[in-house]
């Protein structure tokens, strides 16, 4: 994993997260990733899910080629072994973030973009 980048949601908690690569495995350990695109001052977060960490689990890999579609290059990862912590840290940063995509922890509803 890359360099330590820390992102603040709604309640303005710091939460850190490490830069790894796209063809990392980061999807096999349970966590939160944040797929972001570059922009001139920062990041535009266009996605926060949470990882299971399951090995069969293929959802982070389609949000991340959605992600890759719309201009999303880089991929922040947080480690969290807890489910309700992990779900805690998706609807903070989503709330706070309003991200491109929203993976429905708030409102039990995705919002998809059309191709």
């Amino acid at each position: 994993m890359g360099s330590a980048v820390s992102f603040r949601g709604q309640s303005g908690k710091a939460w850190s997260f490490q830069r790894a690569a796209a063809d990392a495995p980061w999807a096999r350990s349970p966590g939160v990733a944040i797929f972001a695109i570059p922009e001139a001052c920062g990041w535009r977060v266009f996605r926060v899910i949470e990882l299971s960490g399951k090995p069969h689990d293929i959802q982070p890999i389609w949000a991340l080629a959605e992600a890759e579609r719309y201009g999303a290059s880089a991929v922040f990862v947080a480690l969290e072994f807890d489910a309700p912590v992990r779900k805690q840290i998706v609807a903070d940063l989503e709330a706070g973030f309003r991200p491109i995509v929203s993976s429905g922890v708030r409102t039990g509803q995705v919002i998809r973009l059309a191709a």
